[in-house]
């Protein structure tokens, strides 16, 4: 009997370990640090080659599906680079926190990419949270590991706005890539595409309607403005277009908002859409 007893602890002992053991292996994957080899022979960087995939980003930052199986190889070659080239493995080539950031938003846009390709079209449904992985300087990383330790911690709310993650509701894509030295001016683009969406911002009498993703990031949006502006209409304002004629027809403007809400835009309540998951694809 006690025989029996101190095999059975054993075996309990053991899973235990086995358990704490996957349990960190997991957190490290999900977290992007399981280490990944860092190839000699992986191709060399080359924005050119994210450039080429993104000619299949339409005006309306939809992603044709034809177009980008065509434009594969340009892609693999960009996604294959990020193993070797990063700003852990490369820092010279990344000197300054824009040049990080804006090769954090290449790789996060590539991968999004290259999950697209699995997509049979655009009612297959949402992208997988979960799963996949690609060799990132020397680490595996998911594009959620790529969110929330380089993206999400780039004290940027803008950052927000300029992701794409599949969704139409999310970022809206741009036909090219970022560079760290007009990330700035990028991120602002990223802003008004984001804004003058119909789907995002919408005026119905003195409520203003606005996507949910402000809400997510509220506090980072409002920290951006100084204290006596600090509403989230100000940063709506800011963003929509004087004009949407040949553009957006029927996408709000600066003066749409000043009509409904005031020169102070307090006059109006704010409402939240919620966020459209359909896939942004065309087959």
């Amino acid at each position: 009997m006690a025989t029996s007893a101190s095999t059975w602890l054993r075996r309990g002992v053991f899973l235990l370990a086995l358990a704490l053991i996957l349990g960190s292996l997991a957190a490290l994957y999900a977290d992007g640090r399981l280490p990944a080899p860092v190839p000699a022979s992986a191709p060399a960087y080359a924005l050119s080659d994210l450039s080429r995939a993104l000619e299949a980003v339409d005006p309306r930052g939809q992603v044709n599906l034809a177009q980008l199986k065509a434009r594969h190889d340009a892609l693999e070659r960009f996604v294959g680079s990020l193993a070797a080239t990063a700003p852990s493995t490369k820092p010279d080539t990344f000197p300054t926190p824009e040049d990080k950031v804006a090769y954090w938003l290449n790789a996060y846009h590539a991968v999004v990419l290259e999950e697209l390709l699995d997509v049979k079209g655009p009612s297959a449904g949402q992208l997988s949270s979960v799963g996949r992985s690609w060799p990132i300087g020397g680490q595996r990383m998911t594009k959620h590991a790529i969110l929330r330790r380089f993206l999400g911690a780039s004290g940027d709310a803008r950052v927000h706005f300029a992701l794409f993650g599949g969704e139409l509701g999310r970022g809206v894509l741009d036909g090219a890539p970022f560079g760290g030295e007009t990330l700035d001016p990028q991120l602002d683009d990223a802003m008004r595409r984001f804004m003058r969406r119909k789907d995002n911002v919408a005026i119905e009498g003195k409520v203003v309607r606005v996507s949910a993703l402000l809400r997510e990031h509220e506090e980072e949006v409002l920290a951006a403005l100084p204290p006596e502006r600090q509403g989230l209409l100000q940063i709506v304002w800011a963003y929509l277009p004087e004009s949407c004629e040949g553009e957006r027809p029927g996408c709000p403007t600066r003066g749409d908002l000043d009509r409904a809400c005031g020169a102070r835009l307090d006059k109006c309540s704010v409402e939240y859409l919620a966020i459209d998951e359909t896939l942004a694809i065309v087959p």
